[in-house]
């Protein structure tokens, strides 16, 4: 993999929109940057501190919003084309649950209802760069897709001792810190997908990809690797879970988003001669398959909070 590929695509995810709640990432380091591409956080706000937090080399400056206290229907999941590592907190019954959640290939949605979240619970994630996790794992990600397997199921390396660790952590600094040190210890299982030509194919179909803003035919893509369609899609699907058809259609609406974020979307129709789209019925129907519903709701939820999923401070970390 290739850290530079970051630049290229940067997924906006729907954080952020319960005010009690907080989010937070940071950077993996240099090691690990062209598999990792962050590391995150999010949990009822109670459960930070104050100020900031730090560890060697990774400075987190955190800002937390003053937001009224205002509901949206609901919280949403978009398909993004990376997998995640999952450590869920339930403080009421002092419980971790350890997961591997795999691409989901359709957006889903949960309620936000005025409950307040239990004081101290928290999600804290390892999101790979699209086709970053089997250079850790040695598994295909076809295997994962529209699936949330247990961690130990996929990743049984050092499994007591990342357990252990974790759960003496007392704040997302030190959890960072102990995956960072768990990962750059896991040794990389013996499978196709580290082959130097697989790793060649992935880096330039990504890059290609990115730069066409996912516009490219899979002949298109295909003919510029001088590989069959059947060999490609095989190949894609195995490396980052997903068709590259597929994987095409979710960087174009993260584009479309990022549209949206930046005041782009008042007129529908221009929106979708911007983005490459037939027609705005077009646009419609290919951002209600990774959305859930229209551009003009996302617009109104925007409003709300729309956060991207790596942040543009020039801190690391920033609850957004």
């Amino acid at each position: 993999m290739d850290a530079s590929l970051h630049a290229l695509y940067r997924p906006v995810q729907m954080n952020g929109m319960d005010p009690r709640t907080y989010y937070i990432e940071n950077s993996p380091s240099p090691v690990l940057i062209p598999y990792v591409a962050c590391y995150w956080e999010s949990g009822t706000r109670g459960h930070m501190e104050d100020g900031k937090y730090g560890i060697e080399g990774m400075d987190m400056d955190i800002k937390v919003n003053d937001l009224m206290l205002k509901f949206p229907a609901s919280a949403r999941v978009l398909p993004d084309g990376c997998t995640d590592i999952l450590i869920d907190y339930n403080p009421e019954q002092a419980r971790y649950t350890y997961s591997y959640c795999g691409n989901y290939t359709q957006p889903f949605a949960f309620p936000l209802s005025p409950p307040a979240p239990p004081a101290g619970a928290y999600t804290f994630g390892v999101r790979f760069f699209p086709g970053g996790a089997p250079f850790l794992h040695g598994q295909s990600l076809d295997l994962f897709t529209d699936r949330r397997v247990p961690l130990e199921d996929c990743w049984p390396d050092r499994w007591d001792e990342l357990q252990l660790k974790m759960e003496e952590t007392v704040n997302f600094a030190q959890r960072v810190q102990v995956m960072e040190s768990y990962l750059r210890r896991v040794t990389l299982r013996s499978s196709p997908i580290h082959h130097q030509a697989d790793q060649d194919l992935l880096r330039n179909v990504l890059y290609r990809i990115f730069k066409e803003s996912g516009r490219l035919s899979i002949q298109e893509l295909a003919q510029g690797e001088a590989v069959s369609e059947r060999q490609l899609h095989r190949k894609m699907t195995e490396q980052v879970g997903i068709s590259p058809k597929r994987f095409s259609e979710i960087v174009r609406f993260h584009e479309v988003l990022h549209g949206i974020r930046k005041g782009r979307a008042a007129d529908g129709a221009e929106l979708a001669q911007t983005y490459g789209f037939y027609d705005q019925a077009h646009l419609i129907r290919q951002f209600r398959k990774f959305y859930g519903d229209t551009p003009l709701v996302a617009v109104q939820e925007h409003q709300q909070m729309l956060s991207e999923k790596y942040n543009d401070a020039a801190v690391s970390s920033v609850i957004l």
